[in-house]
């Protein structure tokens, strides 16, 4: 499981990656209806997992319970980046290469 130290990271806590890093194939976004075209999405991905501050991230509540769960034996948590220009999308991404941002 990938929630050694943060484990105990509440919903809404604003977060970035610890190191930089290529964006994990595993990481998915959620479907937006196509609000946001896929190139701006892998853009809005590769930043945060390459420590760009002008991404913010902060861990998204899963009101669903068996998604919850899914979530949570693939050591996985939802995050919400949201560009300076009002781009937001959520991903999946591994809590223990997070840490909280000030």
């Amino acid at each position: 499981m990938g929630f050694n130290l943060n484990r105990h990271m509440a919903a809404g806590t604003k977060v970035r990656i610890s190191q930089p890093m290529e964006v994990p194939t595993w990481s998915k976004w959620d479907d937006d209806r196509g609000r946001i075209s896929t190139p701006v999405k892998k853009r809005l991905q590769s930043m945060f997992f390459n420590g760009s501050s002008k991404v913010s991230a902060e861990i998204v509540y899963v009101s669903s319970e068996t998604e919850r769960q899914r979530l949570y034996r693939l050591g996985q948590v939802k995050l919400r980046l949201r560009e300076a220009s009002g781009t937001s999308l959520t991903i999946t991404a591994d809590p223990k290469h997070l840490i909280r941002s000030i």
